[in-house]
């Protein structure tokens, strides 16, 4: 799928899910990783989302947002979700079930697929940015649009 297609894809998700933010598209860097979304964006990486999807040791699937700035903590997560042995999914895993690649999931789309655990860190920012189905693209919003979500959060990094 193209780039603009998975944009778009994030708009309408956006407006079905009544969040509000601003869409960024940084066609020459890539955003794949938290130091090359730096980069794109020109911001520190406290404002950068990680959207993770993790798998459980029973195949179950939940989700974390934590800021570009710190290490989820595995342990932390266990105990608060109730699941063992959680490991990030691979790049195959999260294409199938999310419908994004690495480096372009955006932070909403967890809403309807599975348990969603946002670190309390993310909450203290006056706005963060997320992807938008793209490497080459960001949302910009503030955190609180994640509370539309019923988000779940918690303390769940190092």
């Amino acid at each position: 799928m193209k780039d603009e297609d998975n944009i778009k894809r994030v708009r309408e998700l956006m407006v079905r899910l009544g969040v509000k933010g601003e869409i960024i598209i940084h066609e020459r860097v890539s955003g794949r990783t938290t130091e090359d979304a730096e980069k794109a964006l020109g911001v520190l990486r406290k404002y950068i989302l990680k959207s993770l999807l993790l798998k459980s040791k029973h195949n179950r699937y939940i989700a974390v947002i934590i800021t570009g700035d710190k290490r989820l903590d595995f342990k932390k997560l266990e105990k608060i979700s109730g699941l063992k042995k959680l490991r990030l999914a691979s790049p195959e895993e999260v294409e199938r079930y999310t419908g994004f690649r690495i480096g372009g999931v955006p932070p909403f789309i967890f809403h309807e697929l599975c348990p969603t655990y946002v670190d309390k860190d993310v909450m203290e920012r006056e706005y963060v940015i997320g992807a938008a189905g793209t490497e080459y693209a960001g949302i910009k919003f503030k955190p609180s649009e994640l509370k539309k979500l019923n988000y779940i959060i918690v303390d769940i990094t190092k």
